[in-house]
């Protein structure tokens, strides 16, 4: 529904950061961390105070605040202290203050990229988030449509409008191009790209991923009323039509109340609503001075960390629903019990109830839990891994029948020859002579030993092989 926008309301101040899910390939993790060390990314760490204010534009990240927000086992989940600790989410950032161009039908302005940073996490995800600021006093319009524009990687509907990046000496029609040319142009040799029937390089084949994730923070004059329909078309980014006018998603004024309920954080209303979407998480406010400052550090901090976590969440349940929808239950058992200790490993390790140690941040981000649908996503991982031992104690117990068959004929026959067929000979060296002077019986002996010790000897050989290649494939798969 296009809207009337007679005042074509400026903001003081916007920025965002777009997060762009990928998959790794395993073998490759430390070959890529070496790799951004050499390219001059740093590895975040929280005692390096240094780091505070280097990839945030003008704003700073209290590195003590991080630690203060977050519940003692989430801090070394989301903070490694080692780039080599590979248990954790380990971050990798590169400042940049890039100076860029954006055209389109509807819009042409500058912004600049601060910095870029690179997250490699357990499970071979990978993350990178892209650091934008936009200049001061641009029309809210304008912010919503770069917003919504800028975050498609690659435009797959018909109806999405074409737009142009500019950077350095060089002009790109798709964002992902301007991403992987300019910004970090060795991701694509370590990005897992083998999955069938994917919309785009690098993307995730259980995840919808064409549109990057959004955070985002704009700060309103003082005297600017904010709406719930101006919190609504932030959300959804509802930017400007296809003609080019102003537009809200949604008609109906009690849809808007009700999206209004289920979707605002409204403690500090009529100065400050946080929003959350599937796809957007936003910070809207007409705060001045240090609030203002204080509140854009958050969503540089404590707030990107929960939403970077919930996001991780959700990716990797995805993930997990996805990889049980991908092999047979009864033939490959392998696999099989490599995502039962997948399952287990990351409801163990890393899925927890509790996040946030501060009030503020547990009712925040509750919502955020709710939108990305946390919990019903972990009960089907749940369920999965409950019918995935089921069936696999069922495997296991025709298995062991199989087996058990098979030791109870050797054992018997063994039993029989042992008690009335012992053959001295064997205790002396034998000739071929007198291996052909043997009866029937004693040839029956012969062969029943000697494949009884054969088949123990390759069933001991294959199940150690097999316990070994178990152990490195599980570390493997998850770290």
């Amino acid at each position: 529904m296009a809207m009337s926008n007679e005042k074509n309301d400026r903001t003081k101040r916007s920025f965002q950061q777009f997060i762009f899910p990928f998959m790794l390939e395993g073998n490759k993790i430390e070959g890529f961390v070496k790799r951004l060390l050499k390219d001059d990314f740093v590895f975040l760490d929280l005692d390096n105070m240094d780091l505070q204010d280097d990839f945030y534009g003008n704003h700073k990240v209290s590195h003590r605040n991080l630690e203060q927000y977050f519940m003692p086992n989430i801090v070394p989940i989301l903070f490694p202290s080692s780039s080599k600790q590979k248990e954790g989410i380990r971050r990798f950032s590169k400042k940049m203050d890039l100076g860029c161009t954006f055209r389109s039908p509807f819009l042409k302005t500058a912004f600049i990229i601060n910095s870029i940073d690179i997250y490699i996490c357990p499970f071979h995800i990978g993350m990178i988030n892209i650091r934008v600021t936009l200049p001061e006093n641009l029309p809210y319009d304008d912010v919503l449509y770069f917003t919504d524009t800028f975050r498609i990687l690659e435009p797959i509907a018909e109806d999405e409008i074409e737009m142009k990046v500019g950077c350095r000496n060089n002009e790109y029609d798709y964002v992902k191009d301007f991403v992987f040319n300019e910004l970090i142009p060795p991701a694509e040799k370590y990005i897992d790209d083998e999955e069938d029937h994917t919309s785009y390089f690098g993307s995730l084949p259980f995840f919808v991923d064409e549109r990057m994730f959004v955070l985002s923070y704009t700060n309103l004059p003082k005297d600017r009323e904010i709406t719930k329909t101006d919190l609504y078309r932030t959300s959804q980014l509802n930017g400007y039509d296809n003609d080019g006018e102003p537009y809200v998603g949604a008609l109906n004024p009690n849809y808007i109340d009700k999206y209004y309920k289920e979707r605002v954080y409204d403690r500090w209303g009529e100065e400050t609503y946080y929003v959350t979407s599937e796809g957007h998480f936003a910070c809207v406010t007409k705060a001045t001075g240090k609030l203002e400052n204080q509140l854009a550090s958050e969503m540089y901090g404590q707030h990107f960390y929960s939403m970077l976590l919930y996001f991780y969440y959700k990716i990797v349940l995805l993930k997990l629903a996805h990889d049980h929808s991908q092999i047979d239950v009864e033939k490959d058992q392998s696999d099989t019990e490599l995502l039962i200790f997948m399952i287990t490993e990351f409801s163990a390790k890393y899925l927890f109830a509790e996040v946030n140690s501060t009030f503020t941040g547990k009712e925040l981000f509750k919502m955020t839990k709710e939108v990305f649908r946390i919990e019903p996503l972990y009960q089907e991982v749940k369920e999965t891994l409950s019918y995935l031992y089921q069936n696999q104690d069922k495997l296991s117990g025709k298995s062991s029948n199989y087996l058990l068959q098979i030791l109870t004929i050797y054992t018997v026959i063994s039993g029989i020859f042992g008690m009335n067929l012992y053959i001295e000979d064997w205790q002396k060296k034998l000739t071929l002579e007198d291996y052909m002077n043997y009866t029937l019986y004693e040839w029956v002996a012969v062969l029943v030993t000697s494949s009884g010790l054969i088949i123990s000897f390759v069933m001991g050989f294959l199940f150690l092989k097999k316990w070994l290649q178990e152990q490195k494939s599980r570390k493997k798969k998850v770290l």
